[in-house]
């Protein structure tokens, strides 16, 4: 419950950096092993807490990876389940986000991005939890190469076997190709009177790009800490002050989408958003096959 000091201490965890945290998903990845059995595989910390820069601005990216498609009973069982940990209302759950990802569509490799743009196959569609929310919905927001690398490569289980027993291999090149794509995808995302023009969102489109841009030259995914410290050597000085308000802006705790953008700063991102997405354009991506 909310005050809970076992919920509340800072201290450091072993699976994430907070202990507290650490409880949360190995206590709810039993909780799926109840009610699925050995339909569950696993419970594992993606984003931000694999890769190594999670801070108390983070979402909590999660995978549940089960053996089969679940079935509408199993998860009608999986949304009351996380509508009850949303119920205890700590700082560790109201910003939960994660997907139910069946073994065989985790093992076939597919990519938001194709050659012909977004790919709105509905056989890509994941039961998905948005960040925060009690319900459930149909999404692709996870069934990408990025989240298939950081889940074999830089998760460890809160429950079930180490990833890379059956999560599939992605190589650098196949890893750059989604990530040209989805910077190219979301080009003109951002801007005065669009669904992201807010503080939090005008902060995580120039992180983003930064990180984006790293990961396309290097072949791997990197945090937005290693994001904005290889922007601040690769990128023009113009763009240093900008990047670096940004980083400060995002360690404020208090951000939120329901906070107004500062107008100077969503100029300087949408000329940022269009000088980037340039570099990713220009990228030469190695041949195929």
């Amino acid at each position: 419950m909310a005050g809970d000091p076992a919920l509340d201490d800072d201290a450091p965890g072993t699976l994430t950096p907070f202990r507290a945290l650490d409880a949360v998903l190995t206590e709810y990845a039993q909780t799926l092993r109840g009610l699925l059995g050995d339909e569950l595989i696993g419970l594992y910390p993606t984003g931000s807490l694999a890769i190594g820069d999670f801070d108390l601005t983070s979402d909590v990216d999660l995978l549940v990876v089960t053996r089969a498609e679940p079935s509408a009973e199993a998860v009608e069982r999986i949304r009351s389940a996380h509508r009850a940990l949303l119920e205890k209302d700590t700082r560790w759950v109201r910003h939960l986000e994660y997907s139910v990802f069946p073994l065989p569509t985790l093992a076939a490799k597919s990519s938001p991005y194709g050659p012909e743009g977004h790919d709105d196959d509905p056989r890509r569609l994941l039961w998905y939890f948005p960040n925060g929310s009690p319900d459930v919905e149909r999404s692709d927001h996870d069934n990408s190469l990025v989240t298939r690398w950081t889940l074999r490569y830089r998760s460890r289980p809160a429950l079930g076997p180490d990833p890379a027993s059956f999560a599939p291999e992605v190589t650098a090149d196949e890893l750059r190709r989604e990530i040209r794509s989805s910077m190219l995808g979301w080009r003109d995302a951002f801007g005065p009177g669009s669904p992201f023009d807010n503080r939090f969102h005008q902060v995580f489109f120039v992180l983003n790009n930064c990180r984006a841009l790293q990961d396309l030259h290097e072949g791997r995914v990197t945090s937005k800490r290693e994001g904005v410290r290889w922007a601040e050597q690769h990128l023009d000085a113009e763009w240093h002050p900008l990047i670096e308000w940004c980083w400060r802006e995002r360690q404020d705790t208090g951000i939120s989408v329901l906070q107004p953008a500062d107008p100077a700063a969503v100029r300087e991102t949408v000329r940022f958003m269009a000088a980037t997405t340039r570099l990713a354009e220009e990228f030469e991506l190695p041949a195929v096959g």
